[in-house]
């Protein structure tokens, strides 16, 4: 560390390295903010190209390899089988494929430019394993983070992807949520040892092991028994942009800190207000009977959001007390919803942190950067969460936790209007 000119204050030098969704982006380039005004050095850096993104939002940014590096099962895609003879034939091979495949990868030169910039701690998103063990297998001083909750298998914590509620039915009991631990851990097991036959050796775990290796990376420092695919680091501190209050009650991994909410409302300001929304929002100030609902859906989701959102028109169609803002986001064209009424508001792109200043309600999907939001908002919410990724977990701690109430995909509008006027 480096002692500035005053004496007072001891300046570190911290690279934080993401991943390439938009949530994520915006926590690292805020995180660097944060650290920054507090004197830090910062840098954020990415195997993806999000350049635009941390430019717009006035980062530094280094761009880490020659090649984007996503999920390595992805990577390895191409080499599915579908031959018992094809798959044996490949075998004699397996190791020169798995060599070239890591070395597509550009991992020695990820952990060189890392070097380059002298970093004295390295913040790497959780999710970019092979990143994690390149980086830390050089020496560096390295930490993992997060914007979910708890991925670790924990007493009287279920599985993070899982609807259960701690303490409710057999379901919630101890036995309970241990039997559905070993399920889920078994479905994970099976699902590995699946993709090690249809991938020939270039599955997954395979490629960790090789990185690992190459890396002088100790996979003993790895637990595939908690809910994070593939692994989680028993032995590197993970830090959590999430509400610790929002978790389940429980006894923490000593590895995990909640920092709390980390938002970047700088994104905003980017793009811009509208004339649109301010008028809705000057329409509600000054009628105190009126209400403004927000319904959006984020991009990191599976699932067809149209025949959801006609229904959430026909709420406003019956409710024309109701302001009714949807962001339909890039998936959706405005042009498919015919005889919209003037209190429901399309917008392809709507300033999320904006509206929920001014919102009474918010419908979405349970992402965990939207569950934040309304939390640090202070806005009620309605979640129709997907069956996907920590979703249907983080709508059973909102409905935890008072927090809001979790319909179902197929909710008729009339049971989406009941649902937000309970909340």
């Amino acid at each position: 560390m480096d002692d500035d000119s005053s004496g007072d204050v001891t300046v570190a030098r911290i690279v934080i390295v993401t991943s390439q969704t938009a949530g994520r982006v915006q926590v690292a380039v805020e995180l660097a903010r944060r650290l920054a005004d507090a004197g830090h050095a910062t840098t954020i850096a990415s195997t993806f190209d999000i350049a635009g993104q941390v430019a717009a939002l006035g980062a530094t940014y280094v761009h880490l390899g020659a090649k984007v590096v996503d999920d390595v099962a992805a990577l390895a895609s191409g080499s599915r089988l579908t031959g018992l003879v094809r798959r044996l034939m490949e075998l004699g091979s397996v190791h020169e494929r798995r060599e070239a495949l890591i070395d597509s990868m550009g991992l020695d030169g990820v952990a060189q430019q890392v070097a380059e910039l002298e970093p004295e701690l390295v913040l790497i998103d959780v999710e970019l394993p092979a990143v994690v063990m390149a980086v830390a297998g050089a020496g560096h001083s390295v930490a993992v983070w997060t914007t979910m909750q708890s991925v670790w298998k924990r007493p009287g914590l279920p599985p993070l992807g899982s609807p259960t509620l701690p303490g409710v039915g057999f379901g919630g009991s101890r036995v309970g949520l241990e039997v559905e631990w070993l399920v889920f851990l078994a479905k994970k097991r099976l699902r590995a040892m699946r993709h090690l036959v249809t991938r020939t050796g270039l599955d997954q775990m395979s490629q960790m092991r090789e990185i690992a290796r190459r890396s002088a990376f100790p996979l003993e420092g790895t637990s595939r028994n908690h809910w994070l695919l593939p692994f989680v680091f028993l032995d590197l501190p993970m830090l959590s942009f999430s509400a610790r209050a929002l978790e389940f009650p429980h006894d923490p991994s000593p590895s995990m800190r909640y920092v709390g909410p980390v938002l970047n409302r700088e994104r905003e300001v980017v793009r811009g207000g509208s004339d649109r929304l301010a008028a809705i929002y000057t329409r509600n100030a000054s009628d105190p009977d009126r209400r403004l609902v927000y319904c959006a859906f984020g991009a990191w989701h599976k699932g067809d959001d149209r025949s959801f959102i006609h229904r959430v028109v026909d709420v406003g169609r019956r409710r024309r007390d109701w302001d009714i803002v949807i962001g339909l986001g890039s998936r959706i064209d405005q042009a498919e919803f015919d005889d919209v009424p003037d209190n429901v508001h399309l917008f392809a792109w709507a300033p999320q942190l904006e509206v929920l200043e001014h919102a009474d309600a918010a419908i979405h999907h349970a992402g965990i950067s939207s569950v934040n939001e309304c939390i640090v908002s202070g806005v009620p919410m309605v979640l129709y969460p997907f069956d996907f990724l920590d979703q249907p977990g983080n709508a059973a701690r909102v409905a935890f936790h008072g927090l809001g109430l979790v319909g179902t995909r197929d909710d008729t509008s009339l049971e989406i209007e009941k649902r937000l006027e309970t909340v």
